[in-house]
Parts: C-alpha cells; sequence; structure tokens
C-alpha cells in the first residue's frame, strides 16, 4: 500500500516543483525555427536531449499534448511517465535492455499516426553522451526526422551520477537550443553504417557546447 501511494503521490509533488522552478526561469531559445519549419511540412518529429538534461522539457511543452516520451519499464520510469502524464504528455514504456522491441512498435505506429515521440539520446544507462540505436532504428522504419534539442542551465545543482543531471535553480538563466534535423535515408541503406549514429552525436554535443557556454 506504501507503494502505491508513493507512485501515486509522488509524481504530483515532482510536478509542482518542475512547475515552480520552470515559471521561475529566465529563458532565451535558440533556432526554434527548425521545429517549426518541420511541424509546417506536416513531419511528425523524433525529439532526442541527453538524460541528464531533461528536467526542463515537461515544463517546457506543457500541457501540448505534443508528443509521446519512451520511459524506462522500471518503477523510477513509471514515475516519470506519471509526472509526464501530468504535464500532458503521453507515454510508451521500454529500453533498449528491456521490452524494447514492443515500445519500438509502438513508437513507429505513433509516428505514422503523425504523432510526435521523445526519446533520450544516450539511454537510460548510457554511457553520457553516447547516442543509442534505438533512435536511428525508429528514424529508419519511419522516415521521421531526428530532431536534437539540448538545453543548459547558469545556476544549477550537478548531481554525481552517470548522466550527470542536472537540476535548474530558481530565477536562473537557461539557454535551449535545437539543433539541425537528422534523416536517415533507407534508399541510401545508412542503417547499416554508424555514420548517422556518429552525426546524431556530434550535432547534440555542438549544441551541448553552445548552451553550456555563458558570458
Amino acid at each position: 500500500m506504501k507503494k502505491n501511494l508513493y507512485k501515486q503521490v509522488l509524481p504530483y509533488i515532482f510536478f509542482v516543483i518542475l512547475y515552480l522552478i520552470g515559471k521561475t526561469l529566465r529563458i532565451q531559445i535558440i533556432n526554434r525555427d527548425v521545429e517549426s519549419r518541420l511541424e509546417k511540412q506536416g513531419k511528425a518529429i523524433i525529439y532526442t536531449f541527453w538524460h541528464g538534461r531533461m528536467l526542463y522539457f515537461p515544463y517546457l511543452y506543457r500541457f501540448s499534448n505534443k508528443s509521446t516520451i519512451l520511459t524506462s519499464p522500471s518503477e523510477d520510469g513509471e514515475i516519470v511517465a506519471r509526472t509526464a502524464k501530468i504535464f500532458g504528455f503521453s507515454s510508451i514504456r521500454g529500453s533498449s535492455f528491456k521490452r524494447g522491441g514492443p515500445a519500438l512498435l509502438k513508437m513507429t505506429r505513433s509516428i505514422k499516426e503523425g504523432k510526435a515521440v521523445t526519446m533520450v539520446a544516450d539511454g537510460s544507462r548510457g554511457p553520457l553522451y553516447k547516442v543509442q540505436e534505438g533512435i536511428i532504428n525508429l528514424a529508419y522504419l519511419t522516415g521521421a526526422p531526428i530532431l536534437p534539442v539540448v538545453y543548459g542551465v547558469k545556476n544549477k545543482i550537478q548531481l554525481k551520477t552517470w548522466d550527470r543531471f542536472i537540476i535548474p535553480l530558481p530565477f536562473s538563466k537557461i539557454k535551449v537550443m535545437y539543433g539541425d534535423p537528422v534523416y536517415v535515408d533507407k534508399k541510401t541503406e545508412e542503417i547499416k553504417s554508424k555514420s548517422k549514429l556518429e552525426e546524431l552525436e556530434k550535432k547534440l554535443k555542438e549544441i551541448t557546447q553552445v548552451v553550456d557556454s555563458w558570458d
């Protein structure tokens, strides 16, 4: 009973904390017109960002019902999924380690129905800043563009976890940047090489450097 109560109550506590912090942050958004262009073209987008920099995105896209999020099938993943639901996101449970196949099929179906999908680039276990193959596989199967997006925070707490998880401090400056989309073309069979994996990783790292630089 305590466990169920924990799962029911904790997401609302996280929601309130994230919402209040988000309201105080001074945001600068760079290159968001890339997202606008893709949406005007009627493309279902695959959003991706680093695991350690996920905290602000539910607030940024709050109540938009814009995307389905892939979350881990673990208990922590359930808390994330429940919190995301309060912000207006649906979720698919799975990872490259567990329930990966069914999750990939559900995400493929979601994109073909015209709904955006969000996947963490370096997965639920890392290594840090190493893009996992699942996102490239999804782009290959659907033809959907992968849109890299990252944020950096001037004043923050950075945990000593594998993902260097960032918690923005209230009233801090936050910089969000969108990179150019990555496409995986079936005709050239790019899925057989690591070129697209490396391209996406490079773009994510480049925009990470930009958002982490403060005058």
